[in-house]
């Protein structure tokens, strides 16, 4: 049973459990496994609290991170200096998270990121973390079976995201995890081995520049969904709809991650209102201005963060 928090979702398990997760979760950041949560308003406490857990369970050496709001105990660094000399040192990220004066202490189980999935080793000049491509292309409502095409894919993200959900391959696949250390040798292989459905659906993309698709193509090779992608050189107003209908996918250029937006949006307003016009569109746009210039009905607009960068994922109708 998950239940929704702030700043994340709670799921009920154990080590085992926060392995399969990481494996097989494509949005999460990071999954942390909670240690305890308790009151505590003085560093006496807080040292009472944290000496009376059984932290062999949780890894054999841990690295503080501490974040607070609205707590007695408010600063960070005196936090941090404390638990590392209370816990052993090591590798595994221990933080300490202080909300009115609640300490909750959770453990990091993924160790990198999430989103270094382990198949993008090529970006273009505006990547989008292989996390928040999976959000959105969930925001839009795109399931595999229905064709997409990314007009605009650089470095391929939006595409291969969804090739993997479409074959049915764990995100987690090419990676490790920190909580592995902690498990017996096997237990991941025996996630891998099960069999999960594929869906036949129809993946292409195109982008003007040559590089960007060589790289998108070596990224879906790594990725092991090559065959499963149709890639080529072309602008985006002249791209041709492999299927009727489906969804198209845009990250369009903005502020200083790439110049050129306005002229994006009309090349992309070009092909949305010929070979593209019954399919219903989604796309990042710096703001409504630039949504506007696409001549499309909004359905839905989500604000999100690219790269420290506040953008909107706007959600566009099929012209009737």
């Amino acid at each position: 049973m998950a239940e929704v928090e702030a700043g994340g979702v709670l799921l009920r398990g154990d080590t085992l459990e926060a392995l399969r997760a990481n494996l097989s979760l494509a949005i999460p950041t990071r999954v942390l496994e909670r240690v305890a949560r308790f009151e505590a308003r003085d560093f006496a406490t807080l040292e009472r609290r944290v000496r009376a857990i059984d932290w062999e369970r949780f890894g054999r050496g841990f690295s503080p991170r501490a974040a607070c709001h609205a707590s007695r105990l408010h600063h960070t660094g005196a936090i941090e200096e404390r638990l590392g000399r209370w816990l052993p040192a090591g590798e595994t990220a221990l933080l300490a998270r202080f909300d009115r004066d609640v300490c909750v202490l959770s453990v990091d189980t993924s160790g990198e990121r999430l989103h270094k999935r382990g198949w993008r080793v090529e970006t273009g000049p505006a990547p989008l973390r292989e996390t928040l491509a999976a959000a959105l292309l969930r925001l839009a409502g795109w399931a595999p079976g229905e064709a997409l095409y990314d007009p605009m894919c650089g470095s391929g993200t939006f595409l291969i995201e969804a090739a993997c959900a479409a074959q049915g391959l764990l995100p987690g696949r090419l990676r490790s995890f920190e909580c592995e250390a902690r498990l017996e040798r096997g237990l991941r292989a025996r996630w891998l081995e099960r069999p999960s459905p594929s869906v036949a659906t129809t993946l292409a993309g195109s982008d003007r520049a040559k590089p960007a698709v060589e790289a998108a193509r070596r990224n879906a090779e790594r990725a092991g969904v090559s065959s499963a992608l149709s890639l080529s050189v072309l602008e985006a107003a002249h791209a041709q709809a492999p299927a009727v209908t489906g969804l198209l996918v845009c990250n369009l250029p903005y502020d200083r991650r790439a110049e050129g937006a306005a002229h994006a949006a009309d090349r992309l307003r070009r092909a949305l209102s010929g070979p593209f016009a019954a399919w219903r569109a989604a796309v990042l746009t710096p703001d409504r201005q630039t949504a506007g210039r696409l001549d499309r009905a909004v359905t839905a607009t989500h604000a999100v963060d690219n790269g420290g960068l506040r953008v909107e994922w706007t959600l566009l109708s099929a012209q009737s």
